[in-house]
C-alpha cells in the first residue's frame, strides 16, 4: 500500500530485506530497487518476504545509508521496519542481553542522520516500546501493535512523520 503511495506521488524509494548469521553474514538484498517500478514481479517480492535467520539492525541501517548516501534527491529518509529488537549470535557478550545491538543500532541511525538521513523506526512487536525508546527519539517511531493494521497505518506514518519533515 506504501509502495502504491509511494509510486503515485512520484517518490523516488527502494525496499531492501536484511538478514544476518554473525558479524560476518549480513545481508541486504533487493526486494525493489530505486530505479525499479512497482511492476508486479517487484510486487510479488514484497508479499514473498518472510523471517529469516537474525536482525543485525545496526549494520541493515549503515549498508543502507551508503545506498541512500548516493543518491541526489533533497530529502533522504530511512524507514526500518522491523518484528523485533536487534539481535544476532555475536551482537554482544549473550544473545539474551540485547543492551549491544540496541546501542550499535541507535549508533547506527545516529551516524545516517548526521549524513543527513532521517530514520523512522516501526515494530510490529508488541514489547518495541520497551526497547526503541532507547534507539530513537519518541517521534522516531511507532508500535503497531495489530500486525494487520499494518497497510493502513503505513500511510499514516508517511503523512504524519515522512511528508511533513519534506516540506
Amino acid at each position: 500500500l506504501l509502495s502504491a503511495a509511494l509510486d503515485t506521488i512520484g517518490d523516488t524509494y527502494a525496499i531492501y530485506g536484511f538478514s544476518s548469521r554473525g558479524r560476518h553474514n549480513v545481508e541486504l538484498y533487493p526486494v525493489k530497487n530505486f530505479a525499479e517500478p512497482l511492476s508486479w514481479e517487484a510486487k510479488s517480492r514484497i508479499g514473498g518476504l518472510a523471517p529469516q535467520r537474525s536482525t543485525r539492525m545496526g549494520a541493515a541501517v549503515r549498508h543502507a545509508t551508503r545506498k541512500l548516501r548516493d543518491l541526489s534527491c533533497r530529502a533522504k529518509f530511512l524507514v526500518l521496519l522491523s518484528d523485533g529488537h536487534p539481535e544476532d549470535a555475536d551482537y554482544g557478550p549473550s544473545a539474551h542481553t540485547p543492551t549491544y545491538g540496541l546501542r550499535d543500532t541507535m549508533m547506527a541511525l545516529r551516524e545516517a542522520e548526521q549524513k543527513g538521513i532521517l530514520s523512522f523506526c516501526l515494530t510490529v512487536d508488541k514489547a518495541g516500546r520497551d526497547y526503541l525508546r532507547e534507539m530513537c527519539a519518541p517521534s522516531r517511531y511507532m508500535v503497531i501493535d495489530d500486525p494487520t493494521a499494518l497497510p493502513t497505518e503505513l500511510p499514516k506514518i508517511y503523512q504524519r512523520h515522512i511528508r511533513l519533515q519534506r516540506e
